[in-house]
């Protein structure tokens, strides 16, 4: 498959693809290598479903990269029936997922669990709560998050990288509305999300 056509269909779905040197911004990706793999691996029509997925629903499109495509795509294959029979909640679903924090969270466990594998389970997770609860008012919080999977100091790399999504998901919200996330669905205390910001800021 032609990096053509992962091209046109970022386009389609208003993505840009930025070279591997420069640090994507909200509606950017650099992942192309990724996109081909599982256009050429699982066809077409599942990579404008993974797309859909993440590219139109609020605020991911700010956090496409190579774990957050591979574990779409793996969410699903594995969930054909939330996809197929139940599509506008999915959709709704990823709206109110926290994709940010969870992959913050996450984040604190590279080096030693694999980050595409992670995350498609803390999503999961997060997405079974949804489809029993009939889609809840509450969106599960970065605390519930840590509870499942551990809860683990940053090194200064892992907080330049918080710091990097924090920074991302700030610039995919509206005006006045990052304090709200933070105290909302993030799990993550004002001065802690400046300091990552701040460090991230530093070593750009």
């Amino acid at each position: 498959m032609s990096k053509a056509s992962v091209e046109t269909i970022c386009s389609e779905f208003e993505i840009e693809i930025v070279p591997a040197n420069v640090y994507p911004e909200p509606g950017q990706t650099r992942a192309v290598a990724t996109m081909r793999n599982i256009m050429r691996k699982y066809g077409e029509g599942h990579f404008r479903l993974v797309m859909t997925t993440l590219g139109e629903t609020k605020g991911n499109n700010a956090l496409i990269d190579e774990a957050s495509l591979w574990a779409t795509s793996d969410l699903i294959r594995a969930c054909p029936d939330w996809v197929e029979n139940r599509t506008s909640e999915w959709l709704e679903w990823w709206d109110r997922i926290p994709l940010g924090t969870i992959m913050i969270t996450i984040n604190q466990l590279r080096g030693k669990v694999h980050q595409r594998y992670a995350l498609a389970g803390a999503i999961y997770f997060v997405l079974s709560q949804y489809s029993r609860e009939g889609m809840s008012e509450r969106v599960p919080s970065a605390g519930l998050i840590r509870r499942a999977f551990g809860r683990v100091k940053l090194s200064p790399d892992e907080a330049i990288e918080a710091g990097r999504k924090l920074l991302k998901v700030k610039a995919s919200l509206p005006h006045g509305q990052f304090g709200p996330w933070l105290e909302k669905k993030s799990g993550v205390c004002h001065s802690t999300a400046m300091k990552y910001m701040r460090l991230a800021k530093q070593a750009a």
